[in-house]
């Protein structure tokens, strides 16, 4: 804005600007007191800018009249950048820490003015719905402030991403984000343990005869979502068991293997698998298994009218009285028999009450007939069948004269 502030007319008027800026004036005169708008334009550049104009006039006598006014802008350029850690890690790329399901996770997000302004009405906001906490809302050209957010880890690879947003001196709004990554470590392991190829988990397992070879398994599967080391299996009956490898990762299983002699009875061991994950404690599990260890026997006591005549003569009898044979038989082994049944080898008829002997029992078999004249011997043999291995049999031989 150009005034004649003099008392004599002005001509040759005109405006000239130090930045080099081309400025436009409607007219070259200027009347006592008259004013003029001259004008114009550019283009804003970053930061602080300063420039002056120098208006200049001639006038009817003397030298020519001028006057010079600085004018200034400052060149907003706003900008913001944010950088989100993981439990102090910039997990920019999965899988990012390896944290066990269930512990804490704390995330970080670093907001940075980046630009040449103040930055008012600063958030920041988490994609996964996490509430982030700042200590601020402005931040100066340059400055920085740590906004904060906490959390649980759940299982698997999880990644959520932080923005910010900000407004800059002149209305623009600016804003950043930044992606971030964990991994929720949910280690398992589990063991199957076989007997003999049975997964005999409750008694009494597969019969064994006493003295046969025992064949024990130990499947060991990773169940979890990360890799294991050190992977052993132990038993707790100090047999020693072996594993092919000592790693196994996620989802994979190995077989190992143990063996032994069976013993008599009932038997259990319990397998137990331990493996190492790369976060938190060990992981383990247990199996037991069983096998009866089968001892099968059987024992028949005969006798002739009452006596136990294992020798000769034995009872005497009167030529055609009754005679009376009884047959004890008694399971004497450590399994069930069934099948059970006596003969006598004179060929007299035998009657039992039963074709099955639990362990320990006995039942008494009977059988009669007609004193024949001189010494007479019969033997009486009972056999049963065991739930493995051939038949087991006894014989007792009686008398009478």
């Amino acid at each position: 804005v150009v005034t004649n502030t003099g008392n004599v007319g002005l001509t040759g008027v005109s405006v000239t600007d130090d930045q080099g800026i081309v400025v436009s004036c409607p007219q070259t005169t200027l009347a006592t007191g008259e004013s003029m708008t001259c004008t114009a334009t550019g283009t804003a550049t970053a930061g602080q800018y300063d420039k002056t104009g120098t208006e200049t006039g001639t006038p009817p006598v003397g030298g020519d009249v001028s006057d010079s006014d600085a004018a200034h802008y400052f060149g907003s350029v706003p900008g913001i950048s944010i950088e989100k850690s993981t439990n102090g890690e910039d997990a920019d790329t999965a899988p990012g820490p390896l944290v066990p399901a269930g512990d804490p996770i704390a995330w970080s997000y670093v907001v940075t003015n980046t630009g040449n302004a103040t930055l008012t009405g600063i958030s920041v906001t988490d994609d996964q719905g996490v509430a982030v906490t700042c200590p601020g809302t402005t931040l100066a050209a340059g400055e920085s402030m740590t906004c904060t957010a906490l959390g649980t880890a759940t299982a698997g690879q999880y990644v959520n991403t932080g923005s910010v947003s900000g407004t800059g001196p002149a209305g623009q709004t600016v804003g950043d984000a930044d992606v971030s990554h964990y991994f929720g470590s949910d280690p398992g392991i589990d063991i199957e343990k076989s007997s003999n190829g049975l997964d005999a988990d409750a008694a009494p397992g597969p019969y064994v005869a006493v003295g046969d070879p025992i064949a024990w398994s130990y499947v060991v599967t990773n169940t979890g979502n990360v890799g294991l080391t050190g992977v052993s299996v132990t038993d707790d009956q100090g047999i020693v068991v072996s594993c092919p490898q000592t790693t196994l990762a996620a989802g994979e299983s190995m077989t190992c293997t143990a063996s032994g002699t069976a013993t008599a009875g009932q038997y259990a061991n319990i397998g137990t698998a331990v493996g190492t994950p790369p976060a938190g404690p060990d992981v383990t599990d247990s199996d037991p298994s069983h096998y009866f260890g089968a001892a099968p026997a059987i024992l028949i006591e005969k006798w002739t009218n009452g006596q136990d005549a294992d020798t000769s003569p034995g009872p005497y009898l009167v030529l055609g009285d009754t005679v009376t044979w009884t047959y004890v038989v008694t399971n004497t082994g450590n399994t069930v028999l069934t099948g059970v049944a006596v003969i006598d080898d004179q060929g007299v008829a035998v009657t039992c009450p039963g074709t099955t002997l639990g362990a320990g029992e006995s039942m008494t078999c009977t059988a009669s007939g007609t004193a024949a004249a001189g010494q007479y011997a019969n033997t009486g043999t009972a056999t049963g069948t065991p739930p493995i291995g051939p038949d087991v049999a006894d014989s007792d031989m009686s008398h009478y004269f």
